[in-house]
C-alpha cells in the first residue's frame, strides 16, 4: 500500500479509536473479531461490519474488493493498515504486557512471515469454519 494511501483514505475512525473493518457475512472473520474483543483491554476498537452502506459510505476511499481481501483497520487520522499489519495495530494499542506482542513486527523477518501466513488464511476464509478448519474435514476425537 501506498504513502498516500496509508495517510488518506477518505474517512476515519472515532476520535480515539481504532476502526477494524471486518466481514461479517464470514463465519472465520466473525469469530476473529470476537477473540479481538476479548484479548482487547484498551476500549479503543470500534468494529465496523464492511457489508452494511453506512460503514462503506464512511470509508469512501477503500475500494470493497480490497475490503473483502483482508481485514482493515483505519485510525482516527485515516491512516489505513491492511492485514497482519491491521493486528499489529491492534496489538500496539493494547495496554500492559498484551501491547509488548506488537514489538515482534520488529524481529527480522517476522513481519514478513507474518503478512505471508495472514494472507495465506484469508485467502481460503470462506472454506473454513470459526476455529478456521477447513470446513468438511473429519475433526479427529482423542
Amino acid at each position: 500500500m501506498s504513502a498516500d494511501e496509508q495517510a488518506a483514505s477518505g474517512g476515519k475512525a472515532s476520535a480515539g479509536k481504532l476502526a477494524i473493518l471486518y466481514d461479517g457475512s464470514c463465519e472465520m472473520c466473525r469469530a476473529s473479531l470476537d477473540g479481538i474483543r476479548q484479548f482487547d483491554n484498551s476500549g479503543k476498537m470500534e468494529p465496523l461490519d464492511l457489508n452494511q452502506e453506512d460503514v462503506r459510505a464512511q470509508f469512501p476511499e477503500l475500494k470493497l474488493e480490497n475490503l473483502l481481501e483482508e481485514l482493515h483497520a483505519v485510525d482516527e487520522s485515516g491512516r489505513v493498515y491492511r492485514g497482519a499489519r491491521a493486528i499489529n495495530e491492534i496489538l500496539r494499542r493494547q495496554r500492559g504486557l498484551k501491547g509488548y506482542l506488537a514489538y515482534l513486527w520488529y524481529v527480522p523477518g517476522y513481519a514478513w512471515l507474518a503478512d505471508r501466513q495472514y494472507k495465506r488464511i484469508a485467502a481460503s476464509r470462506y472454506s473454513r469454519d470459526a476455529r478456521g478448519r477447513l470446513k468438511g474435514q473429519a475433526v479427529e476425537e482423542h
